[in-house]
Parts: structure tokens; sequence; C-alpha cells
């Protein structure tokens, strides 16, 4: 008699279960986002132009990019579990991430989108609906996926590594190979990103009295110069108004919780590109604290050439880590400046 030898169950390929369940993610949060059109419209016919559509295929796209995610911990669950216990935490991740992203996207949505939308009574009632126009800001890419996308870099990029070392020592070539390109993939889809928008962005020059926001996470506090003295020696006198946009908060948001504002630098640059800086500052601090719709103004002073011309006048955040690898924002590498016309 031949003896028969069964070929013991081998753990199946990565793709073949995440890729199909990609299908059914994408759908579920597409599901989402047309169920918020239905059940709220008119709210957003505004924005179904063709910019909108182009910033929605850009968050399509990241939230695969956070998709992809899932295979990291597929490799550290193949080299480390069983085959019957590998197979079951597959659909336990899938489901947790997948529960993950509907909280984020309908977070975004109501606490991002939403409130962008107000109604505008004169325009309803003549069967439109109008819309805000967009904010000029430090940002020219939502600041809460910017956020999101730099801690999964850095966390995708920790476990990628970690996984380079772990199957090193394991001796376990395929998946250190698998991981390395995980690593060079991650980076150039990034720094696609990353300087993809700042290609994007322009140099822009608001109005005096227009307002620059700043987003960190949520865009609350706003800035404008509102007046401007000069004398024939080169002296400036510039009025700064610090404001706490109360639209852009949460209804949830108690209306007495103050927000105090991150450190701001301020200067002068002319059409030289030359910078000044404050000789004295007067008035309440830029660091106070302030409620929702509370405001107050800095006088700045500049003792300048008189030969300057083309001066504006930039309020930033202090250009360093991680600023510069955070997508969109105006102090990531590249990226062109909002000034304020004075």
């Amino acid at each position: 008699m031949t003896s028969t030898s069964q070929e013991p169950p081998t753990h199946s390929s990565p793709a073949r279960f995440w890729e199909p369940r990609r299908l059914v993610y994408n759908a579920i949060l597409a599901a989402i986002v047309l169920l918020w059109l239905i059940l709220t419209w008119p709210h957003f016919q505004s924005a179904l132009t063709l910019s909108s559509l182009g910033k929605f295929a850009v968050l399509a796209l990241l939230a695969n990019l956070c998709y992809c995610a899932a295979y990291a911990a597929d490799f550290f669950m193949q080299a480390a579990l069983p085959i019957a216990l590998h197979r079951r935490l597959r659909w336990t991740t899938w489901l947790l991430g997948m529960l993950l992203a509907l909280v984020v996207e309908n977070y975004w949505i109501a606490d991002e989108i939403y409130p962008d939308f107000p109604q505008n009574a004169a325009h309803l009632s003549q069967g439109l609906n109008a819309m805000t126009p967009p904010i000029a800001s430090n940002m020219n890419f939502p600041a809460p996926l910017a956020v999101l996308g730099f801690l999964a870099a850095c966390g995708g990029t920790f476990l990628a590594l970690a996984s380079v070392l772990i199957f090193w020592f394991a001796r376990k070539p395929k998946f250190v190979r698998a991981a390395t390109f995980a690593i060079g993939a991650g980076a150039i889809v990034y720094f696609a990103l990353l300087f993809g928008f700042s290609a994007r962005s322009r140099a822009t020059t608001l109005a005096r009295g227009q307002e620059k926001y700043f987003c960190e996470i949520d865009c609350h506090l706003a800035y404008s110069v509102v007046a401007v003295k000069t004398q024939p020696d080169g002296h400036y006198t510039i009025t700064l108004r610090t404001r706490f946009d109360e639209t852009t908060t949460s209804p949830s948001r108690p209306k007495d919780a103050a927000l105090t504002p991150s450190p701001r630098e301020v200067r002068l640059v002319d059409s030289a590109g030359h910078e000044y800086v404050p000789v004295a500052t007067q008035g309440t601090p830029l660091s106070m604290p302030l409620h929702p719709a509370e405001s107050y103004t800095t006088q700045l002073e500049f003792n300048l050439p008189q030969s300057v011309t083309g001066l504006q006048l930039l309020v930033s955040t202090p250009a360093g880590w991680p600023d510069k690898l955070v997508i969109g924002d105006e102090n990531s590498w590249l990226h062109k400046k909002t000034y304020l016309a004075i």
C-alpha cells in the first residue's frame, strides 16, 4: 500500500484576505457619505464642485493608505500565531479597523465639514444654498487629516522598522523584504503628498481686516491687521487683532472653556525678502487665553529703514519639527506663506 501525506494548512496570502475586503471597506465609507448628503440635503449642495470632489478623492486615497496598515499587523500575526488563531484575528482586526474608520469619518464630517456650510436664509428662499467663502489659513489641507496622517506615518514607520528587526533576528527574509518594501512605499506616498501640497500652495496676501486662521486640528483662532501708524523716521506701529471664532466650535464645547494660543512669531517682510522683528509690544500678549467670541488687540512696534517697500506682516508658528513634515502646513518644506497686508 502507498501512504499519502496530507499537506499541513498554511497561512494564506495577506492580499487574498485584505484586498477583497478593501472593496467592502470603501463601499461602507462611501455609503456613509451618501447618507450624510441625503439626510441633510440641501446642506451640502454647494460642496458638489470639481474642486471639492478633488479633495474627496485625496481623502479617499488617505483612507486607503490607512487601510494598508493592516498588512503590518498581518505580518506580525503570521510570524507569531498559529494558523487558526491568525485567521480569526484577521477578521477581528478588519472589524476594529472598520469601526475606527467610521468613527473618524463621522467625526470629521460632523465637526469639520458640516459647520463650514451655514445656511443663508435669503438664498434658501430662492431655492439656493450659500456657502461661506473658504477661510485663509496656515493650512491648504484639512488639519485633522494632516495630523492623523502624520501620526499614522510615524506609527507605521515604527512598526515597520520593528518588523524588520524582529524578522531579521527570526531569520525570515521574506518578511524582512516585505517590511522594507512597506517602509519605502509609505515614504514615497507620504512625501509625494507633502511636496505635492507644498507645490500647490501659493503666496497669499490678505487685505487689511481680512483674517488668517490657524488650524491646529480645529481652526479656532483668527488674526487680522486693524490699524497701522507710520512715522517719517521709519517707526511703524501695527495693531493686530486676535479673535476666537465661536462659529468654529462644536455645539458640545463648553462656552467657558478657554483656549491658549500656541506660540506665535510676528515679522514684517519687505519686497526683497528681508525680515524685521518687533522692537516692542504693547497691549494684550499674543499668548493670552481666549474664550469663544472673545478678541483682543496687540500693538507691535517696528523700526525700519526708510527705503523699504512692499511690506507684509507674517504671523506664524515657530518653524520646526514636526510642522516641517505635516502635509499642508505653511511651515512644511517649500510651502508658501499667507501674509497680512499693512
